[in-house]
C-alpha cells in the first residue's frame, strides 16, 4: 500500500483532501505542469574510445573530466537535473511546476545551457589538442512537452518516462554520411535538417524520412519554439550576412534570465527543411516545414550586438 500511495503521489494521481490550513506547497512538492528534455550525445564516440584505448589511456576518465564533470558544474545555474547518463550522452531536465513564482523558463535555460555545455565543450577541446588528445563534437536535442512526465519507483529512486526522451533523442541525431559530407562543404551553420522521402508513406516512420546534420548543433523542436515566443520578448531579423551564406537568414533574438538572476542571450535560427534524394543526396528544394537552430555563430552574435547599439535590441 505505501509503494502504490508513494507511485501515485509521484504522478501525481493521489487524491488527498485537505484542509486550507495543510495545502503548503514546497517549491519541489508542486505538481509538475510541463517539462522540457534536453539530451547531449558525443559524435563518433566509438572512435574516440578505441583511439585512447591503443594510446594506453582511460576512455571513462578522459569522459568524466572533459565531459560529464564540466557539464554538472553548469547544471544548477540553469534548474535543470539529470535524468540519464551513459558513456557518450547525457539526459537532462527543466521541470515547470505549478504556482511557480520563479517564473516559467524551461525552455529559454534549456537553450542557455545547451550553449554553455558547447562552449564549455571547446574550451576543454582547446587543451585536448595541446596533448593531442581526441576533440569532442556534441549533438544537441531540446524537446519541450506541455506535459508532466511519469514517473517509475525502483525502490526510492524516481526513472523518468517521456516522449520528450524519444523526440530529444532523435533531435541530437547525425546521419553519418550527411556528417562525412557536409564536413567535407564546410557549411555556414551546426545543424541541417533533410526529408529524404514521402511524409505521406505509411510504410515509412519520420526517423526514417527525416536526416540530420547536427554537430556541434542545437535542435528545438517546434512546441518548443512556441513555448519560447511565450516566455521571452523575441525579436524577429532577417539578416543577410555574405560571409556566412548568401542567402537571407531568419533569427529571433531575446534574453532571458538565469536562476542566478543574470541574464543570457539566446540567437534562433530558422529555416526550411529541404528535400534530398535519399541514395544520392541530391537536393530537390523546399519542403512545407521548418526546423530551428538555437545558434552558437560568432557572425551572427556579432551582427545581433550591432544590431542592438544601431537599433536599440534589448
Amino acid at each position: 500500500m505505501k509503494k502504490t500511495i508513494a507511485l501515485s503521489k509521484t504522478n501525481n494521481t493521489l487524491y488527498e483532501f485537505l484542509l486550507p490550513h495543510e495545502q503548503i506547497f514546497e517549491l519541489d512538492t508542486k505538481p509538475v505542469t510541463s517539462h522540457v528534455i534536453m539530451k547531449a550525445d558525443v559524435r563518433g564516440a566509438t572512435l574516440i574510445t578505441r583511439q585512447l584505448g591503443e594510446s594506453g589511456l582511460n576512455p571513462a576518465s578522459y569522459f568524466s573530466l572533459n565531459f560529464f564533470n564540466p557539464i554538472s558544474e553548469i547544471v544548477s545555474q540553469y534548474g535543470a537535473l539529470k535524468v540519464f547518463i551513459e558513456g557518450d550522452a547525457i539526459i537532462l531536465a527543466i521541470l515547470e511546476r505549478k504556482e511557480d513564482k520563479a517564473g516559467k523558463y524551461s525552455v529559454s535555460r534549456a537553450c542557455g545551457l545547451a550553449i554553455n555545455m558547447l562552449n564549455v565543450i571547446q574550451k576543454y577541446n582547446a587543451k585536448s589538442k595541446k596533448y593531442n588528445l581526441p576533440i569532442l563534437e556534441l549533438g544537441v536535442g531540446i524537446c519541450y512537452q506541455n506535459a508532466p512526465p511519469a514517473f517509475l519507483l525502483d525502490g526510492k529512486k524516481r526513472i523518468m518516462i517521456s516522449p520528450a526522451i524519444n523526440l530529444a533523442d532523435r533531435l541530437s541525431s547525425c546521419h553519418k554520411t550527411l556528417r562525412r559530407l557536409l564536413a567535407e562543404k564546410r557549411k555556414a551553420f551546426n545543424l541541417y535538417v533533410y526529408q529524404a522521402g514521402n511524409p505521406g508513406d505509411k510504410v515509412l516512420s519520420d526517423d526514417e524520412i527525416i536526416l540530420r546534420y547536427n554537430v556541434n548543433g542545437i535542435e528545438l523542436n517546434e512546441a518548443g519554439f512556441k513555448k519560447l515566443t511565450r516566455e521571452i520578448d523575441l525579436k524577429t531579423i532577417n539578416c543577410l550576412i555574405p560571409e556566412v551564406q548568401k542567402d537571407p537568414i531568419i533569427i529571433h533574438t531575446g534574453k532571458f534570465p538565469l536562476v542566478t538572476g543574470a541574464f543570457q542571450r539566446l540567437i534562433v535560427r530558422e529555416d526550411w527543411v529541404l528535400e534530398m534524394k535519399p541514395v544520392a543526396f541530391e537536393i530537390m528544394g523546399k519542403v512545407n516545414r521548418k526546423y530551428y537552430e538555437v545558434c552558437t555563430h560568432d557572425a551572427l552574435k556579432q551582427y545581433v550586438e550591432n544590431q542592438e547599439k544601431n537599433s536599440g535590441i534589448s
